[in-house]
């Protein structure tokens, strides 16, 4: 009884320390690192044809995110990311976002997990862009997206489409209850200067020529 106990606080230590250290770690990250991560995520996501092409192609916007967790009993989850809009000429520059989250389960020690949410709706991206706080409940929480162009006729079409890769291991899965914010320190040293996430997706702020990594993969064409 006493060890299962100081599993639990030792486990409630550890989830509410990467929570108290995440918004100070998340401050400090280099967006171009997440540029090159989420590009070589939807890359890969393409060639193995894990999102069907016909939902990329109708999508209004992407965001990426890695996700980490750590913990016994009671989890800490934190992570950063980007997400960009398509605009009429193209893709708009990315907004750098960031999560955090505790949660009770079986989780043992930790696990890193991309995740590629595929916007379908005007809201969604509304959401995304008007900065501060969005929660993934109600209409903004992701389901598992189609993983084919069969399944794509046979799902409802809903306004956030998630797929994730976990070590390597690739498939849709559910994600709400987690709160996505804007990370505007961060976007403000990728950008040299303030601007926010409405400008940046709007198309009012140029994409930096260092993004062209993860456009080139937005852009990029399904292997035939």
């Amino acid at each position: 009884m006493k060890t299962r106990f100081l599993l639990s606080a030792w486990s409630l230590l550890i989830a509410v320390g990467c929570l108290w250290t995440a918004p100070r770690t998340l401050a400090a990250w280099n967006l171009q690192e997440t540029v090159g991560e989420a590009a070589a995520t939807i890359h890969q996501f393409k060639q193995e044809g894990k999102i069907p092409q016909s939902v990329f192609d109708k999508a209004k916007g992407v965001a990426f995110l890695r996700m980490t967790k750590g913990g016994l009993v009671i989890s800490g989850e934190y992570g950063h990311g980007l997400v960009v809009q398509r605009l009429a000429n193209g893709w708009s520059g990315p907004s750098a976002i960031s999560s955090s989250a505790v949660g009770i389960g079986a989780q043992i020690g930790g696990s890193e997990t991309n995740y590629v949410f595929v916007l379908n709706s005007d809201g969604a991206i509304r959401r995304f862009s008007r900065g501060g706080k969005v929660q993934m409940v109600g209409e903004m929480s992701g389901v598992a997206g189609p993983e084919s162009e069969h399944d794509v006729f046979l799902k409802p079409k809903r306004s956030v489409y998630v797929y994730r890769a976990t070590q390597g291991l690739f498939g849709g899965i559910a994600f709400s209850g987690t709160d996505l914010r804007e990370a505007p320190d961060t976007n403000e040293r990728y950008y040299h200067r303030a601007v926010t996430a409405r400008e940046i997706l709007s198309g009012k702020v140029a994409p930096p020529h260092r993004a062209q990594t993860l456009i080139n993969a937005l852009n990029a064409p399904y292997p035939k």
